[in-house]
């Protein structure tokens, strides 16, 4: 008895495509990112933008209650340096929660001491060293995803 031979299937079959959130993905995320340094602000969009994400930017806190106000979309998080012109990064974290709710916040500081550290772990905020490492970065917003998916 013979067996016809069936035809080779290619090496590189795509995956099938699961229908499922792909909760890596960045797209439709709103920041709320604070830096009292303009190109750093424009940057930071350039590099979340590229995520697909919405930025809300500013560089004060006043400014980034403004945003905040003006935006359609609640923001997912808040990304805000910690040396601004007035006050810090903390104290601005603080207060947006305050006023938008317990969001996550990450902050980013050039400053490697401990109290820095101990100041942003009492207040559970993350904490991301520069020179910024955009992998890192988008880790912690994958994380952010994570969370609200699970809720």
């Amino acid at each position: 008895m013979q067996v016809p031979l069936a035809p080779a299937l290619p090496g590189d079959l795509p995956r099938p495509q699961l229908d499922r959130v792909e909760l890596g993905r960045l797209a439709g995320m709103t920041i709320l990112c604070i830096d009292n340094d303009a190109n750093v602000l424009d940057g930071m969009e350039t590099l979340l933008a590229g995520w697909g994400c919405h930025v809300l930017k500013a560089t004060d806190l006043e400014g980034a209650q403004q945003a905040a106000l003006d935006s359609k979309a609640r923001p997912a998080g808040l990304l805000i340096d910690y040396h601004l012109d007035s006050g810090n990064g903390l104290d601005a974290i603080v207060e947006l929660r305050w006023r938008l709710g317990d969001l996550p916040a990450i902050l980013i500081t050039a400053d490697r001491s401990p109290r820095v550290r101990n100041a942003a772990r009492a207040h559970n905020v993350r904490l991301l060293q520069k020179p910024l490492k955009p992998a890192s970065l988008r880790a912690l917003l994958a994380q952010w995803r994570m969370q609200v998916a699970a809720e």
